[in-house]
C-alpha cells in the first residue's frame, strides 16, 4: 500500500512538470485550452484523481485557469499587467563585451535561461550586478534597490551579497526595502542569512548538503581516507552546507572531522604567483601523503587549483584528487577533466520563474525552499579509473 501512495506521487509530480514544462515551452500557449482530464488520464495512464491533482497545482501556481462549463486554460497575461522582474546578483555577471558571462560563473549560465523562460510569460528582466572588488558594493546594491523600486518591478531575483564586511545585516535591508514596496522575492542558491535561522523569502536552490555528501561518498567508495575541502573565507550558507555535508559523509564512513583539514583559500591568487604560499602549504600535504583528496566549493577552485598543482608537478588524480562543484562549460576542457556536481541550470531557470509568478500571485504563502535535483558528473580528476 505505502508503494502504491509513492507511486501515486511521483506520478502526480511527472505530470504536473510535463504540462507546465509544456506551457512554458509553447505547447499551450496563453489562452489556449488544454486537453479534458479525461483525454489527459489517457496520455498518461493515470487515473482521473491523478490528473485533477496535477490540475489543482497548475491553477493554485497560476499557470492556468478553470472555466466552469467550458474547460482549462492556459491563463492569460493581461496588457495592463506589470510585465518587468528585476535581478540583483552579487557577482561579476557581464563579460569585457557587456554580454551576460556565460562560461565563469553559475549565474552567469543561469540567468540567459531565466531570461528565456521569463519572456515566455511576457516578463523582461531588468539585469543589475554587484562585481567582486568594488570600492563600495554595498551602495552600488542600495542603487540597485532603488531603481528597482522605482521602476515598479512586480518581483526581483536577489543573490545575497557575500565577502564583504556585516553582509548578513545589509542583505536584511536589501529584503526590506523591496518588501515594504511591495515587491516579491526570490532568492538564488542561498539565504540571506545562516543555515540555523531560516529567512521569510523563497529560495530556489540545489540541496548542497546533500550533493556534497554524494561527491564525498564518491571519493570515499574510490579509494579516499585523507579528504580535505578547500573553501573562500567568507562562508555562505550554501557553502556551510557542502562543508556541513563533507564532515556527514566522513562521519557516516568512520573518518573524524577535522576543522584544520578545511582550508580557506582565494584560489584566484593561484593564478597571479607561482609561488603563493597558500597554494603550496597544499602542494605539501601532497607531497608528504597528508591528503589523497581535494574537495574544492566551485568549478572556479578546483580549476584554479588544478593549474597551480600542474605547474608544480604535482600529476592529477595520480598524485592527489580534485572535485568541484557546479559543472560550468569549462569543467570538461581542463587539463585534467573535472569531476564535480552538476546543477541542472534549466530546471533551475524553470523552477525561479515559477516560485515568482506564484509569490507574486500569492504573496501571503509560507517561505518555501525550492531544490533542484543534482548529479555526480564522473570525470578523470576524481581518479575513479585508477587501478587500485
Amino acid at each position: 500500500m505505502a508503494k502504491q501512495r509513492a507511486e501515486k506521487k511521483i506520478k502526480h509530480q511527472y505530470i504536473y512538470d510535463v504540462l507546465c514544462q509544456d506551457i512554458i515551452k509553447g505547447v499551450y500557449r496563453p489562452g489556449q485550452s488544454l486537453p479534458t482530464e479525461k483525454e489527459l488520464a489517457k496520455r498518461f495512464k493515470a487515473s482521473r484523481p491523478t490528473i485533477a491533482r496535477a490540475m489543482h497545482e497548475l491553477q493554485h501556481e497560476g499557470l492556468i485557469v478553470r472555466r466552469q462549463g467550458q474547460g482549462t486554460f492556459v491563463r492569460q497575461i493581461q496588457k495592463t499587467e506589470k510585465k518587468t522582474l528585476g535581478l540583483l546578483v552579487h557577482w561579476q555577471l557581464w563579460s569585457e563585451n557587456h554580454r551576460p558571462d556565460q562560461s565563469t560563473t553559475i549565474f552567469g549560465i543561469m540567468i540567459p535561461e531565466i531570461l528565456r523562460v521569463a519572456s515566455q510569460f511576457n516578463y523582461s528582466l531588468l539585469l543589475n550586478d554587484i562585481p567582486e572588488g568594488l570600492v563600495d558594493p554595498v551602495e552600488r546594491a542600495r542603487s540597485v534597490c532603488r531603481r528597482l523600486v522605482d521602476s515598479r518591478v512586480s518581483g526581483v531575483f536577489f543573490t545575497p551579497l557575500e565577502l564583504i564586511e556585516n553582509s548578513d545585516a545589509i542583505n536584511k535591508e536589501i529584503a526590506a526595502i523591496f518588501r515594504d514596496a511591495g515587491i516579491a522575492v526570490v532568492l538564488l542558491d542561498r539565504d540571506i542569512t545562516d543555515s540555523y535561522h531560516r529567512s521569510d523569502l523563497d529560495i530556489v536552490g540545489i540541496n548542497n548538503e546533500q550533493a556534497s555528501l554524494v561527491l564525498t561518498h564518491h571519493l570515499i567508495e574510490s579509494g579516499c581516507k585523507k579528504i580535505d575541502f578547500i573553501s573562500s573565507s567568507i562562508h555562505t550558507t550554501a557553502i556551510n552546507d557542502r562543508i556541513r555535508g563533507y564532515r556527514i559523509a566522513l562521519e557516516e564512513n568512520g573518518m573524524e572531522f577535522d576543522s584544520n583539514r578545511v582550508h580557506l583559500l582565494e584560489s584566484k591568487l593561484l593564478r597571479k604567483s607561482a609561488s603563493e604560499d597558500s597554494g603550496h602549504e597544499l602542494i605539501r600535504l601532497v607531497r608528504e601523503k597528508q591528503v589523497d583528496a581535494f574537495i574544492c566549493v566551485n568549478d572556479d577552485t578546483a580549476s584554479d587549483v588544478i593549474n597551480f598543482f600542474l605547474q608544480n608537478g604535482v600529476r592529477i588524480p595520480e598524485d592527489v584528487r580534485v572535485v568541484g562543484f557546479d559543472d560550468l562549460p569549462t569543467s570538461q576542457n581542463q587539463q585534467v577533466p573535472l569531476t564535480t556536481i552538476r546543477q541542472p541550470i534549466q530546471a533551475l531557470a524553470l523552477e525561479s520563474i515559477r516560485t515568482m509568478l506564484s509569490r507574486i500571485e500569492n504573496p501571503e504563502m509560507a517561505a518555501r525552499d525550492i531544490l533542484v535535483k543534482t548529479e555526480l558528473v564522473v570525470r578523470d580528476s576524481c581518479g575513479s579509473k585508477l587501478k587500485s
